[in-house]
């Protein structure tokens, strides 16, 4: 069931306009300036926030629809939560046979293939080593024309790439239907896309979620968060987090927050918990080789927060707690 919250900006008449029914000339008619609008819905377990700047309000809401509808149809083929859902029927099915899946859920599991590859296994949405411990996975997933094959045990968490790839659909159906620009946020991971002004987004203390320590100034692009402080179990006193080394099957150490910018939401996605997996040294280091990806580490130390970052996104940081200080990339304790 859709939860749905409209919350249209509402406009002051300009200075100068015409009384109500009164036609204005043509010398002082002037094109209409853009309207945003803002919708708040709730999607895969979380909340999806939409802000669309359009040329009239009329524009504005149907893009944010396109945008809301293409959610809904990425959640509805991804959801593993839902039995009905395409990946959760594919999961279902024999294991060993070749099943024809949808071309964009054939590109989602090819992409997410990409990205354990070039992590080196940190990000694996098919549980790595947890399903290699038991010796249930065989040669992994098996993609080729457009069918893919699940050997026996294996398993796949949709939660490692589906905000992006919900995100990126609502971008490009948002701009399609009209809209100049198109911001989302669900969940915590942010994404910008098309023309307008540049969006502040602020980056939490890992330790007290509700405070803020540094901003990030974006144009473009997604910027997604990964760390160990929101979920997690607690097991013989000791308190385990919720993102896990796909190579080792451990709880991956908890040094505080790492985020990712990337161009799509579906590479910022993955590479979040990926890099988060790396560590912010090795991170910070694969960044720094791979075009288009940036990263801001968020640390806990001793003597307060150390935020770093690569070169390429550095300016676009604001620190706002007084205990945070920004370090040389290669900076360490």
């Amino acid at each position: 069931m859709r939860i749905d919250v409209f919350l249209p900006f509402l406009k002051k008449p300009k200075k100068g306009a015409a009384p109500a029914g009164e036609p204005l000339s043509a010398k002082a008619a002037t094109p209409a300036a853009p309207v945003t609008v803002e919708r708040s819905f709730a999607l895969m377990g979380t909340t999806l926030l939409v802000g669309v700047t359009a040329d009239s309000r009329a524009a504005g809401i149907a893009a944010s629809e396109a945008a809301i509808r293409a959610c809904e149809t990425a959640e509805q083929r991804l959801s593993t939560w839902n039995t009905t859902s395409e990946l959760a029927r594919f999961l279902a099915a024999p294991a060993g046979q070749a099943i024809a899946l949808s071309p964009a859920l054939y590109a989602e599991l090819e992409t997410a293939q990409h990205f354990t590859r070039a992590t080196g296994g940190a990000f694996d949405p098919g549980l790595g080593a947890l399903i290699a411990a038991w010796d249930l996975r065989g040669t992994g997933l098996e993609l080729a024309g457009g069918r893919a094959i699940r050997p026996a045990g294996l398993l796949i968490d949709e939660g490692g790439f589906g905000k992006g790839a919900a995100l990126d659909d609502a971008a490009r159906a948002a701009l399609a239907a009209g809209a100049r620009q198109a911001r989302f946020d669900l969940g915590g991971q942010w994404l910008v896309a098309g023309r307008g002004d540049s969006v502040t987004i602020e980056l939490a203390d890992p330790r007290a979620r509700a405070r803020p320590v540094a901003s990030v100034r974006i144009a473009a692009g997604s910027l997604s968060v990964s760390g160990q402080s929101e979920r997690g179990v607690t097991v013989d006193g000791e308190r385990i987090g919720h993102v896990l080394d796909p190579r080792t099957g451990q709880p991956a150490r908890d040094f505080g927050s790492l985020t990712v910018w990337a161009p799509t939401a579906f590479a910022a996605d993955c590479l979040s918990t990926g890099l988060y997996v790396l560590g912010p040294d090795s991170a910070l280091a694969w960044a720094a080789r791979t075009p288009e990806i940036e990263v801001v580490v968020i640390e806990t130390r001793a003597a307060g927060l150390s935020v770093r970052s690569t070169p390429g996104i550095a300016h676009r940081i604001t620190c706002i707690a007084p205990d945070a200080r920004v370090d040389a990339p290669g900076a360490s304790d």
